[in-house]
């Protein structure tokens, strides 16, 4: 037994060499592979492109810490967000099977997402690589890098830890779902006038005009609605503070009727001026009562006309539709009278 000791004293220590190799050298290797995808610091990012088969493209570029949208929008902080962080967290679970292998590289090319990714303003992108379908599972996301700009030898299956089900959806190329929903933005001070027209009702429609930094002047639209009274600066600033953060509730630039409505007679007209001179005007019209109205008939028990709950609005020069809630927009809806009366009381100050 002692003459095959020494065999069995060498035999060890390669096994043991051999085990410290596959957890120290492979480990080290797969780590690598782990992160193939993921951006080091989504701090430096500065332009993303997705384009996608169908040849829909949509490109974020950072601008004076603004991310815009195909060069012409602000872009939903939300989806950039959410796209960042899947850029910066996306994990290479393993390679394709063998056996799965020349299927998944096939659909990848017949329907993918390309995602090009541009750090610290530099000309040439960081990182570029192809998003495909969920895997067998639906928790994976079939994934294929391009190196040199030629595509990888073999794609991997990718997941986001702690998150459930495929990362396509994070890749959204379609420029309507990125376009921020806020049409209105801003403090006071930024505001150097503001016009609410009411078609019809006249006497509860006003202006309001910057007379210095920190007052306004309050206007009938029309004189004969004068009230000879003073009003409260307070209840203008109050007022005004409401458009620090005013959205739509969903575009609709592909509602058949948008034409018809726009030419009717709007609920309301406002119309924003800043201090730089630009002007942000919005229609807002009745909404027909339909079969997402959650109040279909009145206390009486009769049909509604018109949803009460939303209504549509038209904007950027009646380029774009959109609907708007009223429980966002109800609190824009104040008449004349109502700067010269205590909130709520209905008494004169």
């Amino acid at each position: 037994m002692k003459r095959f000791l020494p065999f069995v004293i060498v035999i060890l220590l390669l096994a043991a060499a051999a085990t410290w190799f596959v957890l120290h050298k492979a480990h080290g290797t797969f780590d690598k592979e782990e992160n193939a995808f993921a951006i080091a610091d989504k701090k430096d990012i500065t332009k993303v492109i997705l384009s996608d088969t169908g040849k829909k493209r949509v490109e974020l570029t950072l601008v004076k810490g603004v991310w815009m949208l195909n060069g012409k929008y602000p872009a939903r902080e939300e989806l950039v967000a959410s796209l960042f962080e899947v850029l910066a967290r996306v994990t290479t679970l393993c390679p394709v099977p063998r056996a799965a292998h020349d299927y998944v590289v096939r659909t990848l090319f017949e329907k993918h997402i390309k995602v090009e990714v541009y750090s610290n303003n530099n000309t040439e992108a960081e990182q570029v690589y192809y998003v495909g379908g969920p895997s067998a599972d639906g928790n994976g996301t079939y994934m294929l890098r391009e190196i040199d700009g030629k595509p990888d030898a073999r794609p991997y299956i990718t997941f986001m830890p702690g998150m459930h089900g495929y990362l396509t959806p994070r890749y959204q190329t379609d420029e309507e779902i990125w376009r921020s929903r806020v049409v209105f933005k801003y403090s006071p001070e930024n505001i150097k006038s503001l016009a609410l027209e009411y078609p019809g009702e006249e006497s509860r429609s006003f202006t309001l005009n910057r007379v210095s930094k920190d007052s306004f002047s309050l206007s009938a639209l029309n004189d004969k609605y004068t009230i000879h009274q003073d009003y409260k600066q307070k209840y203008v600033h109050d007022y005004l503070a409401f458009y620090s953060s005013i959205s739509i509730e969903t575009f609709d630039n592909k509602n058949t009727s948008k034409d018809s409505v726009i030419h009717t007679t709007p609920y309301s007209i406002f119309t924003i001026t800043g201090n730089d001179g630009t002007v942000n005007k919005l229609n807002m019209f009745y909404m027909p009562a339909n079969k997402r109205t959650k109040m279909p008939f009145d206390s009486k028990g009769n049909v509604m006309t018109y949803d009460v709950d939303r209504y549509y609005a038209s904007f950027n020069n009646d380029k774009d539709f959109a609907v708007v809630q009223y429980y966002v927009f109800g609190k824009l809806l104040r008449s004349y009278e109502d700067f010269f009366f205590k909130p709520g009381s209905g008494e004169k100050k």
